[in-house]
């Protein structure tokens, strides 16, 4: 269910930064991807048909990431929120990583959507120094997310660049964007369908500490999400559960 998240975050980072990005991980997907959301509610119960779509959308997307090199094709913003509930959660009760990533997706979807919504798009350079990484993740660990958030940083050279670009160009890779993501609500209707959980109360996750995870983990590495964009918004766009 990462998949339209995934692909936007991805196409975003090619249209703003000249990213690699590739295609074909998700025509191996597509027709899968239907018949997967048209039976969600049957994944439950055992029905075989249903079952064999889900393991061949599993098998497609695991060949999608080797064709790319990395898993580019399947995590994005989703699993860097995912990531940091891991790395900084303390006392959580156990739960699945499929779990958390249903949470996660349906959260990118929604962000998603709000960028998109947006008639312009001009971002800030980043306000991101080591000080604040060591201080959100200690010494270590501070420095290591540092130098690995550090290619994707705009300093004001590189936002004025993408600025001058999204000046001419934001409507076109909105329309562009727009036709590769799945509406939030189709999401959280397919989630539901199979029983997964939707909000992070459904996986036990303090709603603070969730807008936390949100809110920093775009810190974490250097893949360039919808996180970034909105964080450099100068509209304001809040991700929400």
């Amino acid at each position: 269910m990462a998949r339209p998240t995934a692909q936007t975050d991805w196409l975003m980072a090619h249209l703003l930064l000249g990213t690699p990005y590739r295609e074909a991980p998700f025509m191996l997907l597509a027709e899968d991807e239907e018949a997967l959301i048209a039976k969600a509610g049957e994944l439950g119960t055992g029905d075989l048909e249903a079952t064999e779509v889900l393991v061949r959308t599993l098998v497609m997307s695991g060949l999608g990431m080797t064709l790319c090199g990395g898993s580019y094709p399947a995590s994005q913003g989703e699993h860097l929120i995912a990531h940091y509930i891991d790395m900084r959660g303390q006392g959580l009760p156990e739960a699945h990583h499929g779990e958390h990533i249903a949470v996660t997706t349906l959260t990118m979807a929604r962000l998603q959507e709000r960028v998109l919504a947006l008639r312009e798009l001009q971002l800030a350079p980043s306000a991101d120094t080591p000080d604040r990484f060591i201080e959100i993740f200690g010494e270590t660990l501070g420095r290591s997310c540092w130098a690995a958030f550090k290619p994707k940083l705009l300093d004001r050279e590189r936002a004025d660049a993408v600025n001058t670009m999204l000046a001419r160009q934001w409507r076109s890779h909105r329309e562009r964007l727009l036709r590769v993501a799945r509406p939030a609500r189709e999401i959280a209707a397919a989630l539901r369908a199979a029983g997964a959980p939707t909000t992070p109360q459904e996986v036990a996750i303090p709603a603070g500490f969730y807008d936390e995870a949100v809110a920093n983990a775009r810190l974490i590495r250097d893949r360039f999400t919808m996180l970034d964009v909105a964080a450099a918004s100068l509209e304001t766009v809040a991700a929400g559960a």
